[in-house]
């Protein structure tokens, strides 16, 4: 899939058109869906755990995963662990590389 362009903010609050970068950035609701399903397996390879059928969209992607934020905060990942969904790049959905 093409990524699609946005149109965004640069530094100094000019509008500028740009390629999306993460998954709340695609156009529609089914795309960010898709997003969110095709990334689920990619983070959890990076994680190490099984993988859930979907990143949730709109939460941290510890949740996802069925973890509490404790445990989030001191797994290695932890970063990555504690973004909500729709902030994921789009790097981790193969059908948009």
């Amino acid at each position: 899939m093409e990524i699609p362009n946005i149109l965004a903010l640069d530094k100094q609050g000019f509008e500028i058109t740009r390629q999306a970068r993460e998954i709340g950035e695609l156009p529609s609701t089914e795309a960010r869906q898709a997003a969110c399903v095709e990334a689920a397996s990619e983070v959890a390879r990076k994680l190490g755990l099984p993988a859930p059928q979907s990143i949730k969209y709109a939460v941290p992607v510890f949740q996802s995963f069925g973890m509490t934020r404790p445990q989030a905060k001191t797994h290695a990942q932890s970063k990555l662990l504690l973004t909500p969904g729709h902030e994921l790049s789009l790097d981790y959905c193969p059908s948009y590389r």
